[in-house]
């Protein structure tokens, strides 16, 4: 139980680092624009929370750790970016669009898995 607990916690506090260690290349390297914002908030983001828990951690609840992952890196760049309200409202929405998003991917791998059952 508390290697899992432990994993658990390497996958969650996973999610918000490797976001950072994107965000600052892509800052310093592609700049921001409307449409380097939209790719980094809207595909880049979804695709890293997604991906660490179940690929890199192989976890067993990568929901959750996706959310609270997520949760921690958009509080994080709230207090860094309060000042600039543009990009805070696109911050903003993209984390409620995240969040639909993973819950969306999570539900259509529930309906898959149970389809796969009852064939």
């Amino acid at each position: 139980m508390k290697s899992q607990s432990t994993t658990n916690l390497k996958s969650t506090l996973a999610i918000p680092l490797a976001m950072v260690i994107i965000l600052i290349p892509f800052s310093f390297l592609i700049g921001w624009n409307m449409a380097s914002m939209v790719v980094f908030w809207f595909v880049l983001i979804p695709l890293v929370s997604h991906l660490i828990p179940r690929k890199i951690f192989k976890s067993t609840n990568p929901m959750k750790e996706s959310i609270i992952g997520l949760t921690i890196f958009y509080a994080l760049m709230t207090f860094m970016i309060y000042e600039h309200t543009d990009f805070l409202q696109l911050m903003l929405i993209s984390f409620v669009v995240n969040l639909l998003v993973l819950f969306f991917i999570q539900l259509d791998k529930k309906v898959n898995r149970e389809v796969v059952e009852h064939m």
